[in-house]
């Protein structure tokens, strides 16, 4: 190679890190789609136009959510996959979509440890242990005793995927059996609870807080490691007895894989300073969920560890695939 011509090219190199500096600067230089795996008005959704509205306004360029429902929130993870790693497009992620859905799937839709980048972590969606109001019982310990004395007669409406394996992880780490009645939807699975049809269920505190506000349904565990802001005197399944048991959903945002660190850097850095926000706290407390804030790094960290926690959970249960 010429001298002339490796002294160039010495420079260019030189130079790339800041010219692609000054082009994540730039960023985004036209509209943001954040793509959602759920109808209009649901939680994800809502927590997607939060983000996105706030995101917009500190971008100066529009964030513009679009709804592709299918495969329990897959579809739109998938879509993300084909799209140009270049942050003009975003996926909201969540821990059914991440770290339980992809077990249950016999074809997989993507792998969510190698085909995202982490932007980071948005919102904790707590659940909780409910019972019917009349129940006799009012303690985790209580019903556990009582599943372990009588296993696989204790009843339990299972109302979604997510809420059958925190079930199943309850059986697992209590060496009990509670047996799961499966409904199509946490929604039709309260009301059998509420009568009294069927004496447990587990749900996000979000869907269901009015119900336990009006005495509808009696809170007997949050299933997250600490006590949520929301149900501030409900126990943790860990304070009730559960040695490390933890079961939450969340959700997240993230990129096609090989989007660029700055970009990646600049959008989490600005999805912090959103949460910080002293009226999208108000309004993710107001439907259930808590802001979580967090790295990037902290996001994939937490998508590895959970997706391996709960692929033990789906064997152990021996869940099939579907």
């Amino acid at each position: 190679m010429k001298r002339s011509t490796f002294i160039a090219l010495s420079c260019l190199a030189a130079l790339a890190p800041a010219a692609f500096a000054q082009g994540s600067s730039d960023y985004p230089s036209k509209p943001v789609r954040v793509l959602v795996g759920y109808p209009p008005g649901g939680a994800s959704d809502i927590i997607a136009r939060l983000v996105s509205e706030e995101l917009a306004k500190l971008n100066k360029q529009p964030f513009v959510v679009e709804n592709r429902p299918g495969v329990g929130g897959m579809l739109a993870l998938q879509q993300l996959t084909r799209e140009a790693p270049d942050g003009q497009t975003l996926g909201l992620g969540v821990s059914g979509t991440l770290t339980t859905g992809p077990h249950l799937q016999k074809n997989k839709l993507y792998d969510p440890l190698t085909d995202f980048a982490s932007v980071g972590p948005v919102a904790k969606a707590p659940m909780v242990l409910l019972a019917y109001p009349g129940y006799k019982y009012d303690t985790v310990n209580a019903v556990v005793r009582e599943a372990r004395a009588k296993p696989g007669e204790v009843m339990f409406a299972s109302g979604a995927q997510a809420f059958e394996l925190a079930l199943q992880l309850l059986n697992t780490q209590a060496g009990i059996k509670i047996t799961s009645v499966p409904y199509p939807g946490g929604a039709k699975a309260s009301i059998d609870v509420m009568s009294g049809r069927v004496p447990l269920m587990v749900d996000t505190i979000g869907a269901q807080q009015e119900n336990i506000k009006a005495g509808k349904l009696k809170a007997l565990a949050v299933l997250d490691s600490r006590r949520s802001p929301v149900l501030p005197d409900v126990p943790t399944m860990q304070q009730s007895g559960v040695s490390g048991y933890q079961a939450v959903g969340w959700t997240s945002l993230v990129a096609p894989k090989g989007t660029p660190d700055a970009v990646v850097n600049k959008l989490n850095a600005q999805v912090q300073q959103i949460l910080a926000m002293p009226h999208i706290r108000d309004k993710l407390l107001g439907i259930g969920f808590e802001p979580w804030p967090g790295s990037a790094k902290q996001l994939t960290e937490t998508v590895a560890t959970e997706y391996a926690k709960w692929g033990e959970v789906v064997r152990a249960a021996g869940m099939q695939p579907q």
